[in-house]
C-alpha cells in the first residue's frame, strides 16, 4: 500500500518538479489564471466537472485549499480512482463523486444527470488528442454539461502555428491550436449549440509550467502549452 503523510502531500502538491509521471501528479488547475474565482464561486455551491480527472489531483487540490468536495464531479474513460484513494489516504475525507465514462457517450446516466447542472467545467490534456471535426464534436459535448454563466478551464497542446499534424505512432491525425484557432473553435461549436462564449487563451512554454523541455523533446516543433479560460455569455 503507498503510504504518504499529510506533510508530505502537502509539500508534494506544491513542489515537486514536473518530470515523467509527474506531470499527471501535480495540479493543473491551480496554475490558471482563473483558480482564485474558481475557490470562490466553489465555496459559494457552485458545482464542478474535472473532465479527465485521472486520480483527481485537481479536485484534490481544491479541497486542500479550502473548497467543499461534495459538488465536485470527475469523469474519465478508465477509473484510476481506487489509486487516487491509495495514494492520498483520505477515503474518509475526500467526498468528490467519480463517474467512469466516455464523455462522447450518451449512455452513462449519470453522466448525462450533469447535463446543464455544471458551472465550472475543467479539462486538461484531452481535447488534443483528436482532430479538428472531433475536437469541435468533443466541444459540443463539453457545452451540454454547462449552464449559462459557466466558465471552462484547463490545458492543452498548442503550437505557435495553427495546424494538423500526423501521430506517427498512432497514424492519426491531430489539430493543434494556436490561442485565435482555438477561439474560433469554440465560435464555431456555441453557433452550432446555440451558445456564445468568451474565449481567452495563450501560449505558455514548458518553463513556465514547471516541466522540464528535455521531456518534451519528442513533440512537434513549435508545440508549447495552451492555458484557456472560457465564459459562458448568459444570453
Amino acid at each position: 500500500m503507498l503510504t504518504i503523510s499529510k506533510r508530505d502531500k502537502a509539500w508534494a502538491i506544491r513542489s515537486y518538479p514536473c518530470t515523467g509521471l509527474g506531470v499527471w501528479l501535480v495540479p493543473f488547475i491551480s496554475r490558471s489564471s482563473a483558480y482564485a474565482t474558481v475557490l470562490k464561486r466553489l465555496g459559494a455551491g457552485d458545482t464542478f466537472l474535472d473532465v479527465g480527472c485521472f486520480l483527481g489531483g485537481d479536485m484534490r487540490r481544491l479541497a486542500f485549499d479550502g473548497a467543499p468536495t461534495a459538488n465536485l464531479h470527475g469523469v474519465d474513460i478508465v477509473s484510476h480512482w481506487d489509486v487516487g484513494y491509495e495514494l492520498y489516504r483520505d477515503r474518509d475525507r475526500f467526498h468528490a463523486h467519480f463517474i467512469e465514462a466516455d464523455i462522447l457517450s450518451t449512455e452513462n446516466s449519470a453522466l448525462q444527470a450533469l447535463s446543464g447542472r455544471i458551472d465550472i467545467l475543467s479539462i486538461s490534456a484531452v481535447l488534443h488528442q483528436w482532430n479538428w471535426n472531433d475536437q469541435v464534436e468533443a466541444t459540443k459535448k463539453i457545452i451540454a454539461f454547462t449552464k449559462p454563466g459557466a466558465i471552462v478551464l484547463g490545458y492543452q497542446i498548442g503550437n505557435v502555428e495553427a495546424k494538423e499534424v500526423v501521430n506517427e505512432v498512432l497514424h492519426l491525425k491531430l489539430w493543434r491550436h494556436d490561442p485565435a484557432s482555438f477561439a474560433k473553435m469554440w465560435d464555431q461549436a456555441g453557433a452550432e449549440t446555440g451558445t456564445t462564449w468568451e474565449t481567452e487563451a495563450r501560449l505558455r512554454s514548458w518553463e513556465d509550467m514547471g516541466w522540464d523541455p528535455a521531456d518534451q523533446a519528442w513533440m512537434e516543433p513549435g508545440d508549447r502549452v495552451i492555458d484557456f479560460v472560457i465564459t459562458r455569455k448568459s444570453c
